[in-house]
C-alpha cells in the first residue's frame, strides 16, 4: 500500500512540477537538513512523500522528525548557537512571535504565497510562511453526546461535568492555541471566568495532545478539543459517523503551521525552491488527502467532505496580536494554571 501511494504522489508531482524539476536539477545535489513535526494523523507522511521531493529536488534530505511542535521548538532553542539545519517545518502561528524573537530565520517571502489566503499570513515579516492549517473545534462521540454545546456559554453547564478532555497550554502547541481562543473570546480579563466556570467540566488536563486524543478514544470522556477534521478521518479510515466536531458559535480558530528557513541554512537557493514546493498547488493538493488538514493555498479544490465541515461565524485570530501575545503569554499561562491546576 504504501509503495503504490509513493508512485501514485511521484507520478502526479513529477508531472505536475516538471518545470520546477528542470530548474531544481541545476542544484548541486546538496544535502537538505528539515526538522519536521510531526503529522498527527499520518505517521507516514514523510516517509511516503521525501523520496518524491528528493528526486524532484535533486538533492537528499535528511529529516529530523520530532513528536509534536513543542519538542521541536525546546531542541531548536536549546541548538541555537549550534544549529545545523536549512528548514524547520510545523511550528505554528502560537509560536511565531517567540520563534522570530530567537532570530531563527530569515525572512522569504515565496512567490507561492500569492495563492494563500490573506488571513493565514501569520507573519508579516516572512520569515515563517504558512503550510497547512486546521479549524479549532470540539469534537465530541455522538453515541453519547445527544446535544452538544453550541456555545462557550453552553460549554459550563454543569450537564457536561467530567466530559471534556484538553492538553496543556504550558507543555502543549494545541493546547496554547485553545488558551489563546479562549483569550481573543473573551478578552485578557474574560478569559479566566471563562475558565472558572467550565473549571468542573474537564475530565483531564494532558500534558500533550496526544494523550488527550487517546483519552477521548478510550471513551474515558466523550468531548475532545480538538481539531475540526476528526470526524472525516474516522469516517473513511473507519467507516464510523459517530464522531463529530463543532465550533462554537462565538467565533473559531485556525492553527496554523508554518515553514521557515532557518539562519543557519548553508543552501538558501535549495531551501526557497523547498518553500515553494511546499505553497504550490501540487503539494498542497495532498494536504486534505493525506493529512486531514486543510491546504492554506487557495486553488486547491477541497475534498466533499471537507465541505461538510462546521466553519466558524467569526474568524477570532486577528483579536490579539503577535506582539500583545508575545508580551503576555506567560502570565496567561500563570494565570491559567491557578485556576486550573491549583
Amino acid at each position: 500500500m504504501k509503495s503504490i501511494l509513493l508512485v501514485c504522489i511521484g507520478t502526479f508531482l513529477i508531472i505536475g512540477c516538471s518545470t520546477q524539476k528542470e530548474t531544481v536539477q541545476n542544484s548541486d545535489n546538496s544535502e537538505l537538513n528539515i526538522y519536521a513535526s510531526s503529522i498527527f494523523l499520518n505517521s507516514d507522511f514523510y516517509s511516503d512523500v521525501i523520496p518524491v521531493f528528493e528526486e524532484i529536488f535533486n538533492c537528499q534530505i535528511k529529516l529530523k522528525e520530532f513528536n509534536n511542535v513543542q519538542s521541536m521548538f525546546q531542541q531548536i532553542i536549546a541548538e541555537k548557537d549550534s544549529l545545523e539545519v536549512d528548514i524547520i517545518l510545523g511550528l505554528d502561528n502560537t509560536l511565531s512571535a517567540e520563534a522570530i524573537s530567537e532570530s531563527l530565520f530569515i525572512d522569504y517571502e515565496p512567490k507561492n504565497l500569492k495563492f494563500v489566503k490573506k488571513e493565514l499570513i501569520f507573519d508579516k515579516t516572512n520569515h515563517l510562511n504558512p503550510v497547512y492549517y486546521c479549524n479549532l473545534a470540539f469534537i465530541y462521540n455522538s453515541d453519547a453526546v445527544e446535544e452538544p454545546p453550541e456555545t462557550f456559554g453552553e460549554m459550563q453547564d454543569g450537564k457536561f461535568k467530567n466530559m471534556i478532555v484538553i492538553p496543556n497550554p504550558e507543555t502543549s502547541s494545541f493546547g496554547r492555541s485553545m488558551l489563546l481562543w479562549s483569550v481573543s473570546a473573551f478578552g485578557e480579563n474574560g478569559y479566566g471566568h471563562f475558565w472558572r466556570s467550565v473549571k468542573e467540566n474537564i475530565f483531564t488536563v494532558a500534558e500533550d495532545y496526544n494523550d488527550a486524543y487517546n483519552v477521548f478514544l478510550a471513551a474515558e470522556a466523550p468531548l475532545l478539543f480538538g481539531f475540526s477534521t476528526i470526524p472525516v478521518y474516522y469516517s473513511q479510515i473507519n467507516k464510523t459517523t459517530k464522531y463529530r466536531s463543532i465550533i462554537p458559535q462565538e467565533g473559531g480558530y485556525y492553527l496554523i503551521h508554518g515553514v521557515g528557513i532557518a539562519r543557519s541554512t548553508k543552501h538558501q537557493r535549495l531551501a526557497e525552491q523547498f518553500v515553494e514546493f511546499l505553497l504550490s498547488e501540487d503539494f498542497q493538493n495532498l494536504i486534505p488527502k493525506e493529512t486531514w488538514m486543510f491546504p492554506v493555498n487557495k486553488k486547491v479544490e477541497l475534498p466533499y467532505e471537507f465541505k461538510l465541515l462546521p466553519e466558524p461565524k467569526k474568524n477570532l485570530n486577528g483579536e490579539l496580536s503577535s506582539r500583545v501575545v508575545q508580551r503576555s503569554l506567560k502570565s496567561w499561562i500563570k494565570r491559567w494554571k491557578k485556576i486550573m491546576l491549583d
